[in-house]
């Protein structure tokens, strides 16, 4: 059949090969964002762009604004700034320590409690400035000593009732929730709910290299190693099959070849339970016998903490340093459990802790029509939440001057994880970006400042690509970095 409209199909291939051209032109924005837009290797994707100027509201550059896409982990922008708002940027976490029963004769006639109270950095092996796992379990076991404690007589018992047991969202895809990226928000969370997983590598491609160790141990943890050895360079595409509560765990999919160590992440399938045995090993290692086996609020049955004497407090970061942390590493977890914290400060019921209808009534309460947006958790790793570029834009204004929130935003070219991208260009420390990617969906949102001044809000969504996820990425920062430099 002969192409009814020719002379568009001919524009169409002009912009497509004229794209380069443009760009090393000193192309307008909105050429560079149609020219994108034109790509022949993102047809058929769903793509929406905002770009606008911030202090008038402008429409700078745009292309199907309006269609709502998923927004992966530019999600985390939303959770972030209201949890800023409505818990305060120097809210903290608590976790406490209690026993129950009288201390006689250095005998705990009684049990330990660990009460979680949703601390999403507890024990983090990567967060400066906080004690790690074996550094609170060396707080929590001088807590014990110094209450004359040498012998209990009943359990250690890991108390995550503070939030319910639904630690993860029904959405979330299966092979993402036995990953560290998918660890659930307990209301008692430890080392960022992770273990690593060490394999040998192997020498020869299809063969499967063996595991070594997990760091920490993780009792009952049972691991099906189905992986196999990929050719060289070919990078991490190992993943934990695995679930909340559930310890047959499979691992599977493949890793390079080589010679040396090489580490993967999982989910403990239950941080609560795991404080506690964690707590007994370190107790009992410097001959403080526990006479019954340790337990959380849910293996006994639902039962919490109730009453007893409080033997220790520990204080999480202030929350801002926390917001830190989820935006510039882009963490689900402490994500979740920002939400988590707001929607329980809001007065919400436990099954209620994980939505998103606390959030979409503070976008509205920011002026900010939620109509089109879906907010099924907080971190933007389900695939049900979506809403449209404009309205990510519309949100970036009203935060234009929260400064310590934006300050959490990925940088150009020098922090998070945008420090490796835009080094040398004129978006190094002028552009800031919040990154977000999941199978065939990715974005980006955020400020550009231009050398004359003025302050651009954008959000650039790609959905159901076909493009390997590292070109469209670098297709993205070239769009990014016109952003700073292009023509209005």
């Amino acid at each position: 059949m002969n192409n009814p409209y020719p002379f568009s199909r001919l524009v169409f291939v002009l912009g497509v090969l004229l794209f380069p051209l443009w760009l090393g032109a000193q192309s307008t924005i909105s050429q560079s964002v149609r020219a994108f837009a034109l790509d022949p290797e993102l047809a058929g994707a769903a793509i929406s762009i905002d770009v606008v100027d911030v202090a008038t509201g402008q429409r700078v550059a745009a292309h199907q604004p309006e269609m709502a896409c998923i927004p992966a982990s530019t999600q985390k922008l939303l959770t972030t700034a209201a949890a800023m708002d409505i818990l305060g940027p120097d809210h903290r976490f608590e976790t406490k320590l209690f026993i129950t029963g009288d201390v006689v004769d250095g005998e705990l006639r009684g049990d330990l409690y660990i009460v979680g109270g949703g601390d999403p950095s507890l024990g983090s092996p990567f967060l400066k400035g906080v004690p790690g796992l074996e550094a609170i379990l060396e707080r929590w076991r001088s807590a014990v000593q110094r209450a004359g404690i040498t012998r209990i007589n009943g359990r250690v018992i890991g108390d995550g009732s503070y939030w319910n047991t639904d630690a993860t969202p029904g959405d979330w895809p299966y092979s993402d929730i036995g990953n560290y990226y998918g660890a659930g928000a307990y209301g008692l969370s430890i080392h960022e709910n992770l273990y690593f997983l060490d394999f040998l590598q192997r020498s020869r491609v299809g063969s499967q290299p063996p595991i070594q160790q997990t760091r920490p141990q993780v009792p009952g943890l049972h691991l099906i190693n189905e992986l196999r050895s990929g050719p060289r360079g070919s990078g991490d595409q190992a993943y934990v099959y695995g679930s909340a509560y559930n310890y047959q765990n499979y691992v599977r999919g493949t890793i390079p070849v080589g010679s040396k160590r090489f580490t993967i992440k999982g989910a403990i399938p239950d941080p609560p339970l795991f404080t506690a045995q964690a707590l007994c090993r370190k107790l009992e290692a410097v001959g403080i016998d526990v006479a019954l086996p340790a337990e959380s609020h849910r293996t006994l049955g639902g039962g919490r903490y109730l009453e007893g004497r409080e033997i220790d407090v520990y204080e999480s970061p202030e929350l801002s340093v926390l917001v830190d942390r989820t935006n510039l590493r882009s963490l689900n977890l402490y994500a979740e459990a920002l939400l988590r914290e707001v929607n329980k400060s809001r007065g919400l019921e436990d099954h209620e802790l994980g939505s998103g209808k606390v959030l979409k009534d503070w976008l509205a309460g920011q002026g900010l029509n939620p109509g089109p947006i879906n907010v099924e958790d907080g971190s933007g790793l389900g695939t049900r939440n979506f809403f449209p570029a404009e309205f990510m834009t519309a949100f970036l204004r009203t935060q234009v001057d929260n400064d310590r929130w934006r300050a959490s935003i990925p940088l150009a070219g020098r922090t998070g994880s945008m420090r490796g991208f835009l080094k040398g260009t004129a978006a190094e420390g002028r552009l800031s970006a919040k990154s977000g990617s999941l199978n065939s969906a990715r974005a980006y949102a955020g400020y550009a400042r231009r050398k004359d001044g003025r302050e651009l809000a954008f959000a650039i969504m790609v959905n159901n690509y076909t493009i390997e996820g590292k070109s469209l990425r670098n297709k993205m920062m070239v769009l990014m970095r016109e952003l700073c430099s292009g023509r209005l």
